[in-house]
């Protein structure tokens, strides 16, 4: 099935992962080989560096005065990356605003250039309107606090007046970029300089597009290691060795990259001072949060520092932003994460050794906790939302309740954080359910309906339930089925549906036809409205799993639907469609019951096998001519009104 494919993964984690596989338990020792052979490269290139630093200017030679801009142009050259203006954009200044033309080392986008000058636009005009939009907030405190800390860092100016500021850039031409602070569902504090209020997201052009890792990087390098091994060596591995993972975070990572000084004028800061009770205005040489070209201009380091752990190295590192991911044998006592640390203090990166996570086996990646310790014994990495997402999510919900209102802002918050919540969900099961919640962000009213409080009840139970995400790491022995299901409504309320399995093990197969029982009935248990074609589809997979759960138990297969609505559903596990989405979120409750792994394809109506039977019912002969029997299918409406937790219960014991 494509969801036990490996991903489509670099070419140097694959020469890292070969590595982990073929030298497993001499790592430590070809580690400490490639790091006294660099540091010895450091030293004799040291001269290098002093003489780049003599063409900096005095703003980007305090941002960068840690790098190693000598080392880091030489290991440029030696791996033969792409990304060969890099260390020219350490000593002149990253692209920030404007245009970005391609690096080499991401996806191309074809887009038009676009000149500085464009990029200001009419620069008089937008700055008067962003200054007349500022005022006092509550964050102003924290927000001066920062902006002062990035100047005595060296990142910027300190804050000016508007008339300091004129008098020292001459009346330049500038556009602001309104300052601003959010707070993340942490808690956290954090500076956001808006790219979008300031106009220089929609006056920038990019011609890369960025490839970030997922959460689920640690178990994917693992898997790619094992899959350069044969089974004997996996077995022996699994006998003496376990899998550990570790990360580390750059302190002011963005800040340390950067700006050119011209293009520094594109995005001048400005925020409300609360002691003086005027704008203040800074220019900086650090790269700023908030804008795009930022974005890509500051991941050129990332993927650079990522590529070279993994040939310098040979550690299974990946990198989304400023943070790490390391995975390594537990033989390695920690080689790995030791050796990629040092390799960044010798590149004048070091990491933040309040955020390190040493080598273990559990970590936390991305906001997703993964547990690696049964990796070589059952074959699979767990993963779960850390605890306080957790926390947080719950604490939104008990407050609401006993507020008895849910505000549009809180419920985007709740929103947001299920979306994310799903991503360390078996399945699709956290996605479904949640349509009120999604539709009070749009709504004026606070009180709580019924289905609000049904919505709490599913987040909660999914919660309690804790359905984690499983991960294989190698193949797995389990039985295979094919499915095709369809169903026709001609007539308001007098719909016919059916659906053929396959179910296939080593040496032979067995064929199964069924014709839906629908009662007039299962059609007031949708909204109201005659066009209930893709309710109908979908109902024939609760049919089918319903009919014969213990079948499905532990198998893994393919579904074949030909109505995209109720394919689109399945696939996303939600809906605009209230119907829709409450099956859905049925059908994938169940499959996680049932420990069933599910492909939903699109199969063309006239190509779909099921099409007859769904019509004809039992007078369809295709059915027989092919080898099917013909059985009954109902669907007990008890179900629909289950909680999740008793559906589970339910189908666990099917």
């Amino acid at each position: 099935m494509p969801t036990e494919q490996l991903p489509a993964l670099d070419m140097d984690l694959r020469f890292a992962a070969s590595l982990h596989a073929h030298h497993r338990g001499r790592l430590r020792s070809l580690r400490d080989s490639a790091l006294g052979a660099l540091r010895e490269l450091k030293r004799r290139w040291t001269s290098v560096t002093k003489h780049l630093r003599q063409f900096q200017p005095p703003s980007i030679q305090a941002v960068t005065s840690k790098r190693d801009l000598g080392l880091v142009s030489l290991l440029v050259v030696l791996t033969s990356w792409a990304d060969t203006g890099y260390p020219y954009g350490l000593i002149q200044g990253l692209p920030a605003v404007g245009y970005a033309p391609h690096y080499g080392v991401f996806p191309r986008l074809e887009v038009s250039p676009i000149t500085f000058q464009n990029s200001l636009g009419d620069w008089k005009h937008h700055n008067a309107h962003i200054l007349r939009q500022l005022r006092p907030s509550k964050d102003d405190t924290f927000l001066l606090k920062q902006s002062v800390a990035d100047a005595e860092n060296s990142f910027c100016t300190f804050p000016m007046s508007m008339g300091e500021f004129q008098t020292a850039y001459k009346g330049a031409p500038h556009r602001l970029i309104p300052r601003c602070v959010i707070t993340q569902s942490s808690g956290k504090q954090r500076v956001i300089d808006n790219a979008d209020t300031g106009g220089q997201s929609a006056t920038s052009r990019e011609s890369n597009k960025l490839l970030l890792c997922s959460p689920f990087r640690p178990a994917q390098q693992i898997a790619l290691t094992l899959s350069f091994m044969s089974a004997e060596a996996r077995h022996l591995a699994s006998q003496e060795d376990t899998w550990q993972s570790g990360g580390e975070d750059w302190p002011d990572a963005y800040r340390h990259s950067p700006m050119h000084p011209d293009e520094a004028l594109g995005c001048v800061v400005v925020f409300w001072h609360e002691e003086w009770g005027a704008p203040a205005f800074q220019v900086y040489t650090g790269l700023l949060f908030g804008l795009p070209l930022a974005v890509t201009s500051f991941n050129r380091y990332s993927r650079l520092a990522e590529s070279l752990g993994r040939r310098l190295t040979y550690s299974l590192v990946s990198m989304y932003f400023d943070d790490a991911s390391i995975v390594d044998w537990s033989s390695s006592k920690g080689s790995s994460q030791a050796a990629f640390s040092a390799l960044n203090r010798m590149l004048g990166t070091p990491f933040a050794t309040d955020k390190q996570q040493l080598m273990s086996s559990r970590g936390t990646f991305l906001g997703l906790e993964h547990d690696l310790s049964s990796a070589m014994s059952t074959g699979q990495v767990t993963f779960w939302v850390r605890d306080r997402l957790q926390e947080k999510l719950l604490d939104l919900l008990n407050t609401a309740q006993q507020s008895a209102k849910l505000t549009p802002g809180v419920a985007s918050k709740i929103y947001g954080l299920a979306n994310f919540f799903e991503m360390g969900v078996y399945g699709r099961v956290g996605c479904g359910g949640l349509a009120a919640i999604k539709q009070r962000q749009d709504e004026k009213s606070h009180s709580l309906s019924p289905a609000l409080l049904q919505c709490f009840d599913v987040l909660r139970a999914v919660i309690h339930s804790k359905p984690t995400r499983e991960f294989e790491v190698f193949p797995q022995p389990h039985l295979r089925f094919c499915v095709a299901s369809d169903a026709a409504l001609e007539v308001p309320k007098a719909g016919t549906g059916g659906f053929l399995i396959v179910w296939l093990s080593t040496d032979d197969e067995i064929r199964e036809g069924f014709v839906a029982d629908i009662p007039e009935a299962i059609y007031d248990l949708w909204s109201p409205g005659p066009h209930k074609i893709a309710q109908l589809e979908l109902m024939m997979v609760l049919y089918a799993l319903v009919t014969r759960a213990s079948s499905f138990r532990n198998r893994r297969g393919v579904w074949m639907v030909d109505n995209i609505a109720a394919l689109m559903t399945l696939i996303k596990g939600r809906s605009e469609s209230e119907d829709l989405e409450r099956m859905a979120h049925m059908v994938h409750t169940i499959l996680y019951a049932l420990r069933c792994w599910m492909w939903w394809e699109y199969i063309p109506s006239k190509s779909n096998w099921a099409d007859a039977i769904s019509r004809l019912g039992r007078d369809d002969p295709w059915h027989r001519r092919n080898h099917f029997t013909t059985n009954s299918a109902v669907f007990p409406f008890i179900l629909w009104h289950l909680p999740f937790t008793a559906l589970v219960s339910v189908f666990e014991y099917l």
